[in-house]
């Protein structure tokens, strides 16, 4: 009986500390995201991105896109992908001759995102969907008026 207590506390204590590496390393992907974004905020025009801010800044609690904090931000995956999803919708509306070393960071942080497998490919596809058809909706809205 006891060596099955022992046990049970090895898998509990092993389990734990999956359980922080794994929210830690989230953490650290959405710091070096953000850490691109404040690279990028004096260069861009904001306006140009505000719709796709807008629907990023749904899924930030307390806070934006362009300065995120808080450890319930940093520790979320659905944050990283959104960050993620929104520099992708930046640098693909910016000149390719701009942001060489953002561009790199980013595919360094998404690459490691997606070795954590936090969300299946289909559910990534969606979601990316999503924002790309929210932000249509809402220049559709804007040009309408």
């Amino acid at each position: 009986m006891n060596g099955d207590k022992q046990v049970a506390m090895f898998l509990e204590r092993q389990h734990i500390k999956h359980v922080r590496h794994y929210y830690r390393t989230v953490a650290e992907i959405n710091i070096e995201l953000a850490k691109i974004h404040k690279n990028i905020e004096v260069d861009i025009n904001k306006d140009k991105y505000k719709f796709a801010s807008e629907y990023v800044n749904q899924y930030i609690s307390y806070t934006t896109i362009w300065n995120m904090k808080f450890v319930y931000n940093l520790e979320s995956p659905e944050v990283a992908l959104l960050q993620i999803f929104h520099l992708d919708y930046i640098f693909k509306n910016e000149p390719e001759s701009l942001f060489i070393k953002e561009r790199r960071m980013l595919l360094e942080q998404k690459e490691q995102f997606f070795k954590l497998k936090p969300y299946k490919e289909e559910h990534i596809a969606i979601r990316k969907h999503k924002m790309l058809q929210f932000i249509t909706e809402k220049e559709n809205e804007l040009s309408e008026k």
